[in-house]
């Protein structure tokens, strides 16, 4: 079970202050699919009072990747491979579509913040700060849903970013690398910037499936190990099950 040690936190009303670092915990695997929050034992070590703790786990049930299971407590969501199915499956439609609004909208504004956001990532790669790759790779591609001109399709991304900023942390941790390599956009920005829409839709749903079909096969190994858990719990229990009872 995953451990994290969270720093005190000066400031007991930033509640923005704790959502980020309990997204990073997650992110980096601190805290792990399935784990319980100690509410008691994070907010001592964050130094802050329960009441900012909760509204900040609250925020990030909001988000989707913590859940609350009434008289149980909150917990990281699990991570199953249908989870991830559901996801990658909504996200290559979401990118098709949106790379066929933003396509006639594209301009000079929109090149330049290709480019920074592209830059953003390269630099969180040199630098080998998962989570920080994690954001900027999604803001890298969540510009196509923010120039799309479609609100619908930039709350459906929105929502759907927490799960997928899960997702990407998982596969980093199943490649066993901080980050993916530096050049990992080079051709999705390239033909972005390109005249041929078909190749950079092509191209986006070939990235997707790509991560898709290694983080498939690590979300089934981590049900297949939750699973040999949950048989043990229960051969345990039943050897130390009272005669009679």
């Amino acid at each position: 079970m995953g451990k994290a040690d969270f720093s005190p936190i000066a400031d007991t009303t930033r509640r923005a202050e704790i959502v980020a670092l309990l997204r990073r915990a997650i992110l980096t695997g601190q805290l792990e699919p399935g784990q319980k929050l100690n509410e008691l034992r994070i907010a001592e070590q964050m130094r802050v009072s329960r009441a900012p703790l909760r509204e900040a786990m609250r925020e990030l049930v909001q988000e989707g990747i913590l859940t609350s299971i009434p008289y149980a407590g909150t917990f990281v969501i699990d991570v199953t491979a249908k989870d991830i199915d559901d996801a990658y499956s909504l996200n290559k439609v979401l990118d098709e579509f949106a790379i066929e609004r933003t396509w006639p909208l594209r301009d000079q504004r929109f090149f330049n913040e290709l480019d920074r956001r592209h830059e953003a990532v390269k630099q969180a790669t040199r630098n080998l700060d998962t989570t920080r790759q994690i954001e900027t790779a999604l803001q890298l591609h969540g510009l196509i849903h923010e120039w799309a001109d479609n609100s619908v399709l930039l709350e459906t991304w929105q929502r759907l970013t927490s799960r997928l900023q899960m997702y990407f942390a998982l596969h980093q941790r199943a490649r066993d690398e901080p980050v993916p390599a530096e050049d990992a956009h080079e051709i999705y920005v390239q033909l972005l910037k390109g005249a041929d829409m078909r190749a950079a839709q092509r191209h986006a749903r070939e990235h997707i499936e790509l991560d898709f079909e290694e983080l498939l096969g690590y979300a089934r190994s981590l049900e297949q190990r939750a699973s040999k858990g949950a048989k043990a719990d229960r051969a345990g229990l039943t050897q130390n099950r009272p005669e009679g009872g």
